[in-house]
């Protein structure tokens, strides 16, 4: 569930929803998504990736992978941890736990003009709770329980026993007595709980100053029987973490004291990545969201982490020493960057040939009819064959441009999913070289092409990338709230991502067409005849299905490097992929329709997939321009502020 889903089409029907209908929905589809590898898979394809290495945080003995953390509020039984995981999050809280478990869901209301949920303060039971993460995956991030504040001290003790080894660290409220602080130190990492609108107890302090606990959390005030998540605690909880801040830094003045020892994590209103720069300005290390992930979005972690990676980069005034310059041949960009011109190349030439002679010599000679005998069986056969060619010459241009584009803008400049992409796309091409041989036809001359094509792929895949992403990657400031600009997009993005799957559709059905029938109606009608016509001529049934299972294989591969560009290319101010989407696009598409009205094959059942394909890109492409290409000035001011 995808920004681009979940703002778009999900998170208006789930709000018209009862929260805790809404709540069970979300979390027990993800739940089962996330407990089967392929579910993690597919959720790890779809752009959800382990975070940038720069952004790890010690915290105590734990190493969180990002400084987003998930608090409890939002998932207290540990439902959704396996999808979590995947989310981008450095660690998860599950919780509160206790001996038996009461309701969680009692009370679970959402205000959506506040921004907020209220739910009952109940508790999972510590058995219920082994039950839900004994399926985690092996690279999942910390786990960390919360204990139940009612617990008693033979309760919390036995809680702990009994809490199972996926649980890495213990989280508990700082007004505990400093005798049963200490017990649990002991036990377990231990992770102290501020209200947001309590005092610093001194005896908690002495606690965490005398380093019986690693990290502070700043959660929200809880009442006797239920607690608010969202917004309206969030400048509240700000003032306590500054406070916070102020008294970690002096403790780390006394003597032997280390002044890196306090994580301070701040775990109220984090709904957007402004939200969680405030945060750190006011002094957390790390920041915890819950209620975001309903009001922006289950893309808010990656957001976030997105917004820390470009402020570090940005603020980063050292100079790293230049390395060595690698002669290009080294890096995959290189390779992928031959292997688009080569097919961009490859587009045009047999585009000139499909609008001259139509067919080589090497077609005559493996079909063994002459171009004149072909043009006697039927007065359109040529024209038909010059449909298919050029279709398919313009696929070929649409693809080679892509890949030389994220070659040079995306792989050169170390961004890894350009590569990704491009071996996706790749891959699925070179498969469908083996479509057309359902008919008994090899074609020589595409073999040695798809020889020499997957050389060069083979070497994208083992060549060294570009380094990592630096501040020129970085110089485009991604967004800090949800502005009606990056709503916008979403929509945009979904439409890509729409139209990368029906062309990757229509490409495997047109190869299934190619290795089958070859002929649908609306052929045989341009044509004027029947299949019966060409049964005297048994090599030209293979002839043609040969041009129509190539041209189904790079449909495929067009779509698969159309839908991951819309997965996870889509970044503030990348206006180099929107041009590059819509002149790819454009030029396959004003190919294809150009030489159906060109040759008289103007069917409009025939060419109203192409027609809604072209409308579908000029709407994605309409949506996305002000978040992908127009300059957002407000927006950068505040991130020059």
């Amino acid at each position: 569930m995808p920004d681009w889903t979940y703002r778009t089409v999900f998170r208006p029907l789930l709000f018209r929803l009862p929260m805790r209908a809404a709540l069970g929905l979300a979390l027990g589809s993800l739940g089962r998504l996330g407990s089967v590898s392929i579910g993690r898979a597919v959720i790890d394809w779809m752009g959800h990736m382990r975070p940038d290495s720069r952004l790890q945080l010690t915290v105590g003995t734990l190493t969180a992978d990002s400084r987003v953390g998930l608090a409890c509020g939002l998932n207290p039984a540990g439902t959704a941890c396996g999808a979590f995981s995947r989310f981008g999050f450095g660690l998860l809280e599950v919780g509160p736990v206790a001996l038996e478990g009461s309701p969680l869901d009692s009370t679970l209301t959402r205000d959506d003009s506040g921004e907020a949920i209220c739910r009952a303060v109940g508790a999972v039971g510590v058995v219920e709770l082994e039950q839900t993460l004994r399926h985690l995956p092996t690279r999942t991030p910390a786990v960390v329980a919360r204990l139940s504040a009612t617990a008693s001290d033979d309760e919390v003790l036995e809680i702990v026993r009994r809490l199972p080894s996926s649980v890495h660290a213990v989280s508990a409220p700082a007004s505990w007595p400093l005798e049963r602080l200490l017990v649990l130190s002991a036990a377990r990492p231990l992770i102290l709980l501020l209200d947001a609108d309590a005092p610093l107890e001194d005896a908690a302090w002495f606690a965490a100053r005398n380093k019986i606990a690693s990290a502070w959390w700043v959660v929200p005030a809880a009442a006797a029987t239920e607690w608010t998540l969202g917004k309206p605690q969030y400048e509240l909880a700000l003032q306590t973490t500054r406070r916070l801040r102020t008294l970690a830094d002096d403790a780390g003045q006394a003597p032997g004291a280390d002044p890196d020892a306090v994580v301070i994590g701040q775990a109220v209103g984090v709904h957007s990545a402004e939200d969680a720069l405030a945060a750190l300005d006011a002094g957390a290390d790390m920041v915890l969201v819950d209620s975001g992930l309903v009001f922006s979005g289950p893309g808010l972690p990656k957001r976030v982490n997105e917004a820390l990676l470009h402020r570090m980069l940005m603020d980063d005034a050292r100079e790293e020493p230049a390395a060595a310059a690698a002669k290009p041949a080294h890096y995959s960009w290189y390779w992928a960057l031959l292997m688009g011109a080569a097919m961009f190349v490859g587009g045009v030439l047999a585009m000139a040939i499909a609008l001259t002679r139509v067919v080589l010599p090497y077609d005559e000679s493996m079909s063994q009819l002459s171009r004149e005998q072909l043009a006697s069986i039927n007065p359109r056969l040529l024209d038909f064959m010059t449909h298919d060619r050029v279709t398919l010459s313009g696929t070929m241009l649409c693809v080679g441009l892509i890949y030389a584009m994220l070659a040079w803008r995306g792989m050169r400049r170390g961004l890894h999913w350009p590569r990704r992409t491009v071996i996706t796309s790749a891959l699925a091409g070179f498969l469908s070289f083996f479509s057309f041989l359902g008919f008994g036809y090899f074609d020589p001359f595409h073999a040695f092409v798809t020889a020499l094509l997957f050389q060069l792929l083979l070497l994208v895949m083992h060549s060294d990338a570009a380094p990592r992403p630096t501040r020129a990657v970085a110089a485009e400031a991604p967004e800090l709230t949800d502005s009606p600009r990056w709503l916008l997009s979403q929509w945009g993005q979904l439409i890509f991502v729409i139209h990368g799957a029906v062309l990757i559709v229509a490409g495997a059905v047109i190869t299934s067409i190619g290795m089958t029938d070859v002929f649908v109606r609306e052929d045989l009608e341009f044509m004027q005849t029947t299949l019966d016509c060409f049964e005297p001529y048994p090599t030209l049934i293979p002839l043609v299905a040969h041009d129509r299972a190539t041209f189904g294989g790079m449909l495929i591969s067009c779509g698969a490097a159309v839908l991951c560009c819309a997965l996870w290319g889509f970044r503030r101010g990348d206006a180099w992929l929107w041009w590059t989407l819509m002149a790819a696009g454009n030029a396959a598409y004003g190919a294809t329709i150009w030489v159906h009205w060109a040759v008289g094959y103007d069917s409009l059942k025939h060419l109203l997939p192409a027609y809604g394909g072209w409308l579908l890109l000029w709407i994605g492409g309409l949506l996305s321009l002000p978040h992908l290409v127009l300059r957002d000035e407000a927006l950068e001011q505040r991130w020059r502020r």
